[in-house]
């Protein structure tokens, strides 16, 4: 769980509801989105402070890398067939990361739309979805959008 206002990440245990390690966000000005890749015991986390996404090793507490994205970036989501991780921001600038060797690399971003900083993906088809709230005609509007590959 990203602690906001403590610039922490606190990771949890299921079973018996107990923290068993903190992790300092260095790096992070002002946690606030998370996504959990289980598979590779990995933590990603987007600072609105800063524009950044850090990647956190769950199992030794350790950040292990940061990548600049959209401004303001809000919710995460993460793909874990396909390893990648979106990341949309109340700028409306949309970046989707690759997993690869436990680092991300850049496969895409641009500008979706205004205020699309809430995503989801459907890892059947790949396909991401984004809430506006304005759009073509200047209602609340859900976005839907191909795999970039």
């Amino acid at each position: 769980m990203a602690v906001q206002g403590r610039i922490e990440l606190a990771v949890i245990d299921p079973g018996t509801f107990v923290v068993v390690l903190r992790v300092r966000l260095l790096g992070c000005g002002h946690d606030h989105g998370l996504a959990v890749d289980p598979g590779n015991r990995l933590a990603f986390v987007a600072c609105d402070g800063d524009a950044m996404l850090l990647i956190v090793d769950l199992a030794t507490g350790q950040v292990m890398g940061s990548d600049p994205v959209g401004q303001d970036p809000g919710v995460l989501a993460y793909d874990q067939y396909a390893h990648w991780l979106f990341v949309a921001a109340e700028s409306g600038m949309v970046s989707v990361l690759d997993l690869r060797d436990r680092s991300l690399v850049v496969v895409g971003s641009g500008h979706l739309a205004d205020g699309a900083h809430v995503v989801a993906v459907d890892p059947g088809t790949r396909h991401s979805f984004y809430l506006v709230s304005a759009g073509v005609n200047g209602r609340p509007a859900l976005l839907e959008c191909e795999p970039i590959m």
